[in-house]
């Protein structure tokens, strides 16, 4: 195929325009984010692109059908933005908007009444609930706010859900998809029913060792709660689970943790050795990932960048996060950053400069196919290079950690592998069924509020179950959708997957990691000063979204589908260790 002339000089004007319709939003939304802008520039901004989206999509589905142009100009075409929502008819669009603004904002303003106090019915499940619970040992008062949170956030939100899930069907015919779960999944370039085999087929590989772990979670609650409310063989209670898994993520230190493998170590707190090396200070921890990734052989970063850098106001730790802005028309980007000096926010200044190499590698392209070639895929490379900063090697290297082989001995390094265990392996199963879930809705295996169903999935991939029988009378699921109504946990699941992939395949290639090695294993990989890593990492970024997925994961990994190799080499020592507690403490593996 040859590139056409008149079409050539249509996606130009259309990239031209676009960058300035995009550098407008994003300014809107960095002023808003900074507290210096308000939400009416906001909604002026996005009303123009959506304007002009309006414009070029029916253009574009001609020339789409004409097979006009080379291969760059005809995925220019397939990579149009599309309408989404703004497809819908005004009203449609109007109740949508109000539906989804009220399930996801609704979450933070819900009250709770109060366990045994009936009249005190005010508490909301962040903080008040959370910090209550987060000290409670009773299995009874546990079980009532599980319980009553469906009621409020379940139950209570039925109707609404339903009348979501009808006008996201008619979403993705409006914008072309005769089949709602094709839309779901449209931006893996996937068919509903080829993503769903893809999850599937990861699930499976991750299976041996979720029941590992999870046979050593449910002896660690039936020592807390005894046999009667975790019995063996059956699914451990989901309320009683949730409150254990959580702590890895809110507690500091493992006191809580009934069978760490080498309590007596603990595991190595970075946000306080950051603190003692006088790295939590933003500019300096901004520079010392900087110079992380010039040694991968990337580009050098411009002072410019840090010293136009703006902090944000926001100190909740769920929210304040380094952030990249990036404008098209005048090539450049804004970074903000997060005041909060910790473990967390050291590790997101990985993901948020790896951003920045990102949008400078790919800024030649064309803005249509600037975009990531699949979800969170900026996110997945930036985790993958802030799992190989986590590594006892580079913290030694860094001056964290003391020059003894202590964090990199097998009992330290099991510690680290339990806790990061429990804050990945369990997540994954539940961001499969929350999907799977909605799509089988979708696709209409089931009636829209089909609790039941829900609990099947839940059961059978995450081992929980509830604390009582669940009928169709309840409604369970929208009580687990904490983020947006909509917010897709494939994507979330595959960037986890393509982390740990990634992951694998440059420790590889590098020597840091050698298959059955005591000396180079997986988690001790360090990446750090690997300049041949840089330029060919630069070269997958710069393509964008030129290619399939597929294409650009042959060429960044050697394979060119996701697989879950990288994640179960990761944790192999800590499968093998709870295979072998499992045995000797008698805990059954698997549920009924």
């Amino acid at each position: 195929s040859v590139p056409d002339a008149n079409l050539a000089a249509w996606l130009s004007e259309v990239n031209q325009q676009l960058a300035i319709v995009y550098d407008r939003e994003q300014l809107a939304l960095m002023q808003s984010e900074l507290s210096v802008g308000n939400e009416l520039q906001v909604e002026l901004a996005n009303e123009a692109l959506v304007n002009y989206t309006k414009l070029v999509n029916s253009r574009a589905a001609k020339l789409k059908r004409l097979q006009l142009g080379d291969a760059l100009q005809r995925r220019q075409l397939q990579r149009m933005p599309q309408l989404g929502y703004e497809a819908l008819e005004q009203h449609e669009l109007a109740q949508l908007y109000a539906l989804t603004a009220n399930m996801s904002d609704g979450y933070k303003h819900l009250k709770m009444c109060a366990y045994e106090q009936p009249g005190n019915c005010s508490l909301r499940l962040v903080p008040e609930v959370q910090q209550l619970l987060g000290q409670c040992d009773n299995p009874q008062e546990i079980e009532y706010y599980w319980l009553e949170w469906r009621r409020v956030a379940g139950l209570g939100r039925r109707k609404q859900f339903l009348s979501f899930m009808q006008l996201y069907s008619k979403t993705a015919k409006a914008n072309g998809y005769a089949l709602a779960e094709d839309y779901w999944f449209h931006q893996l370039e996937l068919s509903g029913q080829q993503a769903l085999a893809l999850l599937e087929q990861l699930m499976a590989q991750l299976r041996p060792l979720f029941l590992q772990f999870h046979a050593h979670v449910r002896g660690a609650l039936r020592q807390l709660y005894g046999l009667q409310l975790v019995p063996r063989g059956r699914a451990y209670p989901q309320q009683l689970a949730e409150l254990y898994l959580a702590k890895a993520f809110r507690q500091a230190g493992t006191d809580w943790v009934l069978d760490l493998p080498a309590r007596a170590i603990g595991v190595f707190n970075i946000s306080a050795a950051l603190q003692r090396r006088g790295l939590a200070n933003t500019r300096r921890m901004f520079w010392n990932v900087a110079e992380y990734f010039r040694g991968l052989g990337l580009p050098q970063l411009q002072n410019s960048l840090w010293s136009h850098a703006q902090p944000l106001s926001q100190q909740d730790d769920d929210e304040c996060w380094h952030k990249v802005w990036t404008f098209h028309a005048a090539t450049s980007n804004n970074f903000t950053y997060c005041a909060l000096q910790d473990e967390q926010r050291f590790f997101n200044m990985f993901e948020a400069q790896l951003e920045l190499h990102y949008a400078h590698a790919v800024a030649r392209q064309p803005v249509l196919l600037r975009e990531e070639p699949l979800p969170h895929f900026k996110e997945a490379l930036g985790k993958c290079f802030a799992l190989a900063a986590s590594s006892p090697r580079y913290l030694r290297r860094l001056g964290l950690q003391q020059p003894s082989a202590l964090w990199s001995s097998l009992p330290a390094r099991l510690n680290r592998l339990y806790i990061q265990g429990l804050q990945i392996v369990f997540l994954l199963p539940v961001f499969y069924v929350l999907d799977r879930y909605r799509v089988e809705l979708l696709s209409g295996q089931h009636q829209a509020d089909a609790n039941e169903a829900f609990w099947r999935l839940t059961e059978l991939y995450t081992g929980a179950r509830a604390p009582i029988q669940r009928s169709n009378a309840q409604f369970d699921a929208p009580a687990k959708l904490l983020m947006e109504v909509d917010d897709q946990y494939t994507n979330h699941l595959l960037s986890t997957v393509l982390q740990f992939q990634l992951y694998k395949h440059l420790c590889s290639a590098t020597g840091q990691y050698i298959k059955d090695s005591t000396d180079k294993p997986l988690d001790l990989c360090d990446l750090s000063d690997q300049r041949a890593i840089g330029p060919a990492l630069y070269q997958v970024m710069a393509l964008g979204s030129t290619l399939h997925y597929r294409e650009i994961l042959q060429q960044l990994v050697g394979h060119s589908e996701y697989r879950m190799d990288g994640l179960l080499t990761y944790f192999r020592p800590i499968q093998d260790w709870l295979t072998l507690q499992n045995r000797q403490n008698g805990f059954e593996v698997g549920w009924t």
